[in-house]
């Protein structure tokens, strides 16, 4: 689930925390080279003074006597002056450049510098765009991150974790768009009003799983002991008539339907009037999925709001349709007033990036997604819950 956004973030965080860890690594080889070098150049320099002192200075060997080898058994080449590098040497603390200062290097820490960072936000902006973020989102987003890590300090040993829990937090800024909506509470509110049954409209284009998710809809309804109806409104599309009435007769509830052709306003009016007559707390209408672009659908959608004056309409899209999705939401909400959005077909791979595009760029909140073919298989949105998929905490 949101394996695109996931493998975006996870791999712009692992290529800057490692090229900064190369960075210190090297500053760190640095420093060993330097203290390496001055040791060897400083035993150089007392093998040069030993050679140029008096042979009596030296505690020379002996010469040898009646052709024998030097006192000791010495070969020649072991004769030959050891130049071990002291241990103090190399223990010594390596001259401190201004880079290394900027660095941190001896405080264990890292400074995340602009030089540093603008490759990888580069690459992250694309990386969102390919992951169905909307353009002016990615920048506004990639931007954030960026003021967000330049100039940052952080400790070497942390560096990973910290860079990943500071874009978390600006990508959490975005998600945490709670929803507005409780469907059970708006139920009981409307009952002691007197004013029930509660129309919930179900829109949204083609093939993103509409009257399934109103299906699915019905089951939480029902699993919290809320009676409600299916109206079947869309007189559109072939067999829709009849995939709502088989939804129906599988959850045990009651259908109005119409004949194809038939105005979709007037099949819904009909079931508002039946939950009435049958004291039903909620009627769930379909209705035909439609593009944004067609223009006599949408105002057909226009006529069903003016005849049925629902409490809610709810859009169904698709989790996985790409940067279509927001346009299609900013257009239908522009005609008749979007109150939430259920996304489908989490399941399938979805990149995540049409998630946070349209919490970014419309004021309508993502009020459930769905992730399998069964009723059940529909849950409440959760920022924590995205923002974990995305890039978790570890």
């Amino acid at each position: 689930m949101f394996e695109g956004l996931k493998k975006r973030f996870s791999g712009f965080i692992g290529s800057l925390s490692n090229k900064e860890a190369d960075k210190t690594s090297a500053i760190d080889d640095k420093g060993h080279e330097e203290k390496n070098a001055n040791a060897v150049s400083n035993a150089a320099e007392k093998t040069a003074l030993a050679i140029d002192a008096p042979v009596e200075a030296q505690g020379a060997i002996p010469a040898a006597k009646n052709g024998d080898m030097p006192a000791g058994n010495l070969s020649a080449e072991e004769n030959e002056p050891k130049h071990e590098l002291p241990d103090a040497a190399l223990h010594k603390n390596p001259r401190i450049s201004a880079s290394t200062k900027i660095k941190g290097f001896v405080f264990g820490k890292v400074k995340i510098s602009q030089k540093d960072a603008d490759p990888f936000i580069d690459e992250l902006r694309i990386g969102l765009l390919q992951s169905d973020v909307n353009y002016d989102v990615a920048d506004r987003l990639t931007e954030g991150i960026r003021q967000s890590l330049v100039g940052r300090e952080v400790r070497l040993k942390d560096i990973e974790a910290d860079i990943r829990q500071s874009i978390r937090s600006s990508i959490y800024g975005i998600l945490a768009k709670e929803s507005a909506i409780d469907i059970a509470g708006l139920v009981e509110q409307k009952r002691m009003q007197g004013q029930l049954p509660v129309k919930i409209l179900f829109i949204g284009p083609n093939g993103a799983g509409k009257t399934t998710t109103m299906a699915k809809v019905a089951k939480m309804l029902i699993s919290s002991g809320i009676t409600c109806m299916l109206s079947a409104s869309d007189t559109f599309r072939a067999a829709a008539i009849e995939q709502t009435v088989h939804h129906a007769n599988a959850l045990g509830i009651e259908v109005v339907k119409g004949t194809y052709g038939a105005d979709p306003a007037s099949v819904a009016f009909d079931a508002i009037a039946h939950a009435k007559a049958r004291g039903i707390s909620v009627v769930l209408i379909d209705s035909a999925g439609r593009q944004e672009t067609n223009k006599s659908l949408v105002e057909e959608l226009k006529k069903i709001c003016r005849v049925t004056n629902p409490d809610l309409k709810i859009f169904v899209g698709e989790g996985i349709s790409g940067n279509a999705l927001l346009d299609q939401v900013r257009d239908i909400d522009a005609s008749i007033k979007i109150d939430g959005i259920i996304l489908t077909k989490i399941d399938v791979d979805a990149k995540g990036g049409n998630t946070i595009s349209i919490l970014s760029e419309t004021s309508i909140p993502i009020l459930f997604f769905c992730t399998g073919e069964k009723y059940t298989d529909i849950m409440r949105y959760n920022p924590d819950f995205v923002i974990d998929n995305i890039l978790p905490a570890s």
